[in-house]
């Protein structure tokens, strides 16, 4: 594989910081009753001695919708037409290639895992929730994975709450996939507060800069990512002097970059999408704006930010929730060789996997530990106390999840990244950070 490839495929996974946040925008199903006993006939005179009846197996106690001897049944939502397709294509084969992987290596405690669907709900609320609702009443999944996209995830979750159905992974950074904590609901990837606060942090602690400005897109992500960094922010003795809201796909940032200067704020922190991100950045280096600009994770794209935005882009700080992938570490080459055995690309060659298969292949991951971790006695009830016990996770391409009683975030290990000028002039997203950076609560 030839280096420009590499460096391809790894921008690409680092790329996974914007996977799903730029996506933003009945009683539980029970195992049968045992069946009613038939009356036994009236005893006769001289009864003959009845022979000792067999042992019933134990049965485990609790929820054992969609488990069978020898499999369990899951299944999700992402979308697979229109605009969305080519990130829910992408989720669904980097889940189905781990699934496929640990079928083929014998399954989970002797039991295969059947994924009944991964429904097209073309990112669309309605179709999502019909798609839940299919999947739990209909097909009767043991859980839900993988699930793709603010839409169907929102107009979801009461629903999930209702039934109890366990879902592994919500794709999409708002927090009510993790707050309040939903005893079903296992998020993954940092929700907006939890990660508008570990950039507060960063800024405060680590540059000592406590006059902040944010500009924030007038959306569930730029809302809560606005009082996640006012919140935290007030807790270290900073203060945020000026916020400015603005619809999605602005272009011009002129006025919030002089107002941000005349209020004499020393970092901006940006709960803005790629295009509204390269707009601000320019704007601040045309009127010689030199505070501080660190964004989200949406942003920490290391190829089309500095390619956008140029020399405005040079020192740009951008969170992400997974590090800069290494192609020589045994984890990397084992995921592509886990995806490239089961997808194939138009010329019958290897599947070069992208950020979207990671998100989907560690929605694999974490399922499959939470069944492990439940032993061979299966119930949805056994499942969500394995999930919740989990501490610094680390599987091929899942890194430092854990959960607790009420605790559903997932992940608050955070990398930094920042763009720079190397010493052949090019402009580069680089690594701050080799160990994760750990929001302190």
């Amino acid at each position: 594989m030839g280096g420009n490839t590499v460096k391809r495929i790894w921008t690409t996974v680092l790329s996974l910081t914007l996977v799903v946040s730029l996506l933003a925008g009945c009683g539980g199903q029970k195992s049968a009753e045992p069946a009613p006993q038939t009356p036994a006939p009236a005893a006769s005179e001289n009864p003959s001695p009845a022979p000792s009846a067999p042992e019933p197996a134990a049965q485990p106690k609790g929820d054992t919708t969609g488990v069978t001897d020898t499999t369990v049944r899951v299944g999700g939502f992402a979308a697979q037409s229109g605009a969305v397709a080519p990130i829910g294509i992408s989720v669904r084969e980097g889940f189905e290639a781990y699934i496929r992987h640990v079928n083929d290596n014998g399954g989970v405690h002797g039991r295969k895992i059947e994924i009944v669907n991964v429904i097209d709900e073309q990112f669309d609320a309605a179709k999502g929730l019909a798609a839940s609702k299919q999947l739990v009443e209909s097909d009767k999944v043991f859980a839900l994975a993988p699930v793709l996209g603010t839409p169907g995830v929102l107009a979801s979750m009461d629903y999930w709450v209702e039934t109890g159905v366990p879902v592994v992974y919500p794709m999409t950074g708002v927090e009510q996939t993790a707050h309040p904590p939903k005893k079903n609901v296992f998020a993954v990837q940092p929700n907006n507060p939890d990660e508008a606060a570990v950039l507060a942090q960063y800024v405060v602690k680590e540059l000592g800069k406590t006059r902040l400005a944010v500009f924030w897109q007038n959306s569930d992500m730029g809302k809560q990512g606005l009082k996640g960094i006012q919140d935290h922010a007030q807790k270290l003795g900073a203060q945020v002097v000026y916020d400015a809201p603005h619809e999605a796909g602005s272009v011009d940032f002129s006025t919030p970059v002089l107002n941000a200067q005349a209020k004499g704020a020393e970092a901006v922190i940006l709960y803005t999408t790629l295009g509204e991100t390269i707009a601000a950045l320019k704007s601040m280096y045309e009127l010689g704006y030199d505070a501080v600009p660190i964004t989200s994770y949406v942003n920490a794209d290391p190829e089309n930010v500095p390619k956008l935005a140029g020399e405005a882009a040079v020192g740009l700080i951008a969170g992400g929730w997974v590090p800069v992938a290494d192609p020589n570490d045994p984890d990397i080459q084992k995921f592509w060789e886990i995806v490239g055995t089961y997808f194939k690309d138009a010329d019958g060659n290897p599947k070069v996997p992208n950020a979207y298969h990671t998100a989907g292949f560690i929605a694999g991951e974490l399922l499959v530990k939470g069944l492990e971790d439940a032993g061979r006695d299966l119930t949805r009830e056994g499942f969500i106390q394995a999930l919740e016990n989990l501490k610094d996770f680390n599987g091929i391409m899942a890194k430092g999840i854990s959960y607790g009683p009420n605790e559903r975030a997932g992940v608050l290990n955070f990398y930094l990244n920042k763009v720079i000028k190397d010493e052949n002039g090019n402009i580069v997203m680089v690594p701050i950070n080799k160990e994760p950076y750990r929001l302190e609560r």
